[in-house]
């Protein structure tokens, strides 16, 4: 991992975050985060592949795959806990 790894990660930790609280509640707040660290650690391997991690090609790649990451992390949790996936 280099040096630009975990600062890769910040925006995925605030889209995630922002999602999560959109939603209402601590645990969709925490898996929202969980979800966008993911979606950006994603995104920094694949962006890094292709070359694409400098740039504005780099970062709107890291927010799409971190929202993805983060509405697919609080569907799952709304379905292990059996609540209904509220609107945002």
């Amino acid at each position: 991992m280099g040096d630009h790894f975990w600062p890769a990660l910040y925006p995925g930790l605030i889209v995630g975050l922002l999602y999560g609280l959109t939603l209402r509640g601590i645990a969709n707040a925490v898996a929202g985060a969980l979800g966008g660290l993911l979606g950006s650690a994603l995104a920094y391997y694949v962006l890094l592949k292709f070359d694409l991690n400098e740039g504005l090609p780099g970062v709107a790649g890291m927010v799409v795959l971190a929202f993805l990451g983060a509405y697919c992390a609080t569907r799952i949790y709304a379905r292990i806990t059996g609540t209904a996936p509220t609107k945002p």
